[in-house]
């Protein structure tokens, strides 16, 4: 009976430490597993390698050196321009083109380099100096003045005065303001222009300088010539005969004109006169009162 008994407490002994054994050893086994398997996750391919990065720093001084030796053994001066490597085509979202091309479009930009119109190129053969410009422009003027075809503007006020271009007393006046006695005509009328005695055949001189604008013929006052002083100032000389004057010259004061005509059937009874009409901006006014 004893010795049964104590055969039982072996057994149950035996039991207890190959239990703990295999306990022990499932725990240990539990440990390491769970140990490597947060090895692996915490790795997932982010983890950096600062070692590598360390040994890179401390080779950079020495490969830097050592292309600088390279460099000056070449007798190159200046550092050449690193050279990136170029993406496969797979990982870019558009075609890369060559530096210059027009066709060139950034990702997210749509103005194309070929609409853009280049400015246009400055001539140099052809640029000129405007002050040189000017002295040409002006010395060619004066070289058409010189010649006569070509003069300035003529430009005349009341304080000019106006010569007489015949020596005759005036035989009918300007009169805008009330009528004047007509002769030839028998009536009473306004008169546009001043009629002075003359000589039929008598030098007509210019009363100013100016340019011929007209020269015509008229019914009432025969042939004429319109004269533009300038300033809207115009003259016009009627009842003329042998006009030396012609559209587009220029006559200076006391120019011969022409000559004194014989009368008009206008004028029979009043006899030969010279006709004289100024106007300011086609508006009549009296010569008489200018002439000097």
């Amino acid at each position: 009976m004893k010795n049964n008994r104590n055969n039982s407490l072996k057994k149950e002994r035996v039991i207890m430490l190959a239990s703990s054994v295999l306990v022990l050893t499932a725990l240990t086994m539990t440990g390491i597993y769970m140990q490597n398997s947060q090895k692996e996750s915490k790795d997932d391919g982010y983890t950096l390698d600062f070692t590598a990065l360390e040994e890179s720093a401390e080779n950079k001084p020495r490969d830097l050196a050592d292309k600088g030796n390279s460099w000056s053994s070449q007798g190159t001066t200046q550092n050449p321009s690193p050279v990136l490597p170029m993406p496969s085509q797979g990982e870019l979202d558009y075609m890369p083109l060559e530096a210059g091309s027009g066709n060139v479009k950034n990702p997210g930009i749509t103005k194309v380099q070929s609409d853009i119109k280049p400015l246009p190129e400055k001539n140099t053969e052809t640029a000129t100096d405007p002050e040189q410009e000017t002295d040409s422009e002006m010395q060619q003027e004066n070289m058409e003045t010189e010649s006569g075809s070509v003069l300035p503007e003529p430009h005349f006020a009341e304080s000019d005065g106006l010569l007489r271009p015949v020596s005759g007393e005036v035989l009918i006046p300007f009169s805008m303001d009330g009528s004047v006695y007509f002769t030839t005509l028998d009536q009473y009328k306004y008169n546009p222009a001043l009629m002075l005695v003359a000589t039929e055949g008598a030098s007509v001189s210019s009363c100013a300088d100016g340019k011929v604008t007209e020269v015509f013929q008229d019914s009432e006052i025969g042939n004429a010539v319109t004269v533009e002083l300038g300033d809207g100032y115009k003259l016009t000389y009627g009842q003329l005969a042998a006009i030396k004057v012609s559209v587009g010259s220029y006559v200076d004061e006391g120019t011969e004109i022409g000559t004194v005509a014989a009368p008009t059937k206008y004028f029979s009874k009043e006899g030969t006169n010279l006709y004289l009409k100024l106007t300011l901006n086609d508006v009549p006014t009296d010569p008489e009162v200018l002439f000097r």
